[in-house]
């Protein structure tokens, strides 16, 4: 990402509209849980369909393996391979029941110290959750992130 001196310039990378689009994300959860409070949990699963669709029409495959584990464990190998996280790893807690940990997040020095996110759900869970529901057929339960200086953590499990 490139560093803001305080100079003005006259292009932005890629790494930068990402870094905007990230904060548009966190700042439309934040106005809607402002807002509606425990309703905006209405949006998480017509989102992740959204996720998903997406998913299939570009041929973005996020699903790789047979079960929820083994998905999960190619998940945690290809993600870091886009440059968004350096570590990702899922920890299991029950059946069907994880915390996925993102460490060293591309936007986490940007995005978490400016808007010090809270009852907001990281992007990188909600793919996690969308892969979730398409590989064991059932509604995720949405839950927010823990939001650290370097990533996140966050619980995956089912309604």
């Amino acid at each position: 990402m490139s560093e803001n001196t305080g100079a003005t310039t006259s292009t932005l990378n890629f790494e930068d509209v990402a870094t905007l689009f990230h904060g548009i994300l966190f700042a439309y959860q934040k106005a809607t849980s402002d807002i509606l409070g425990s309703g905006t949990a209405v949006f998480a699963h017509p989102i992740l369909d959204i996720i998903r669709k997406i998913s299939e029409r570009t041929g973005i495959n996020l699903v790789e393996g047979k079960d929820l584990d083994k998905v999960f464990e190619n998940f945690a190998r290809i993600l870091p391979t886009s440059g968004v996280a350096k570590g990702v790893r899922f920890e299991k807690l029950a059946d069907e029941k994880y915390v996925l940990h993102i460490d060293e997040c591309a936007w986490a020095r940007h995005i978490h110290s400016e808007l010090k996110p809270e009852d907001v759900t990281c992007p990188l869970a909600l793919l996690a959750m969308a892969v979730f529901e398409e590989i064991t057929g059932k509604r995720v339960k949405l839950a927010h992130s823990k939001y650290m200086s370097d990533g996140t953590k966050t619980t995956i499990t089912r309604l």
